[in-house]
């Protein structure tokens, strides 16, 4: 019996202008655009939401008592005319902001301060090679990827080398991006039945 190939994700085999990317209709599905090339998002699982709702709300509340940006779960980010993203999270600062000043505005034009993305099994060798190298040569100056299995933040900053790692964390996360904010990754998931149940799908 022939057996059909299947590809995750899914690439649509031809170049896309930026222009043709804007009048796509309003997802489900989404689409990245990288070198033209027309990527579908898989839609995140469970833990990865959770992960995700964990960051924002806790960058949200530090930004309300410290109001040195914004932070938004999900928006395009326009690296180049032929490279469009849609982090899990990016955060721009206040001096920044003209980057996405307006109501109006369906994505940050140009570099984020910081970009999260949170590893899932389907997007982990673009979030950990592919995208890594367009942040980094976009000039993004922090960069948080999140595994997990088991749950772990990498900060990368961007140097004149290019990004190093600033520091990894499992129990607790001090991002420097954030002074004298403390991200309590054990406690937030101190039962890992969902971890360990996604880890087997």
């Amino acid at each position: 019996m022939a057996t059909q190939a299947v590809t995750s994700p899914l690439i649509i085999e031809r170049r896309w202008t930026q222009t043709e990317f804007r009048r796509l209709p309003e997802g489900p599905p989404y689409y990245e655009l990288e070198e033209g090339e027309l990527i579908e998002m898989p839609r995140p699982r469970r833990i990865h939401q959770a992960i995700i709702k964990k960051l924002l709300v806790a960058l949200d509340q530090y930004l309300t008592r410290q109001p040195i940006g914004d932070v938004w779960s999900e928006v395009e980010v326009v690296l180049s005319p032929t490279r469009i993203y849609i982090p899990d999270l990016s955060f721009l600062l206040a001096e920044n902001m003209s980057r996405f000043a307006n109501d109006d505005d369906v994505a940050i034009q140009g570099s984020p301060d910081l970009v999260v993305e949170v590893v899932s099994p389907s997007t982990a060798r673009r979030d950990r090679s592919q995208k890594l190298r367009a942040y980094q040569q976009a000039g993004v100056p922090w960069y948080w990827l999140v595994e997990t299995e088991p749950l772990l933040i990498t900060e990368y900053r961007h140097t004149a080398e290019g990004y190093l790692v600033n520091q990894t964390a499992a129990e607790t996360f001090a991002p420097a991006l954030f002074p004298g904010l403390t991200l309590p990754l054990a406690e937030w998931f101190a039962d890992r039945k969902d971890v360990e149940e996604e880890s087997h799908e």
